[in-house]
């Protein structure tokens, strides 16, 4: 990420568009890539992207923490399900608390609700515990 993070800052700078250190490209979701752009970030940075052609009624998934673009060549409409794991929770937990400490540039907001999903992981595993104290005779 640090990579592109920083092929992005040096387009900002050759493009002339004003953007600080301190902000997120990436984050900030502000670009798209033109191909010889990535052909770009593949030589100088070893970054390779791949290209998928999604027809009609097919899914693409794409995996946490991969950063992709999307270029639309009819009207569609997209439906996104955003899911997070039980195992994975300490990872999106301190991603949204980095997301949080640079709020006051983009209007970032806890659209996984982490804390919501470790709530209830929290409250299944007490519920279980419960239930196999209750089978061993235990009040």
């Amino acid at each position: 990420m640090d990579q592109m993070r920083e092929f992005l800052h040096k387009l900002c700078k050759e493009q002339g568009l004003d953007l600080s250190l301190d902000q997120d490209p990436i984050r900030e979701q502000s670009f798209y890539l033109s191909r010889k752009q990535r052909r770009r970030l593949l030589d100088e940075h070893g970054v390779q992207g791949w290209t998928v052609v999604q027809f009609l009624g097919d899914s693409v998934l794409i995996p946490a923490g991969a950063m992709h673009q999307v270029q639309n060549l009819h009207s569609c409409v997209q439906v996104i399900n955003d899911f997070v794991s039980p195992e994975h929770v300490a990872k999106c937990f301190s991603l949204t608390q980095e997301l949080r400490s640079s709020k006051d540039q983009v209007n970032y907001e806890d659209k996984l609700q982490v804390k919501n999903i470790l709530y209830h992981c929290v409250k299944e595993v007490v519920s279980a515990l419960k239930r196999d104290d209750i089978g061993e005779g235990n009040p």
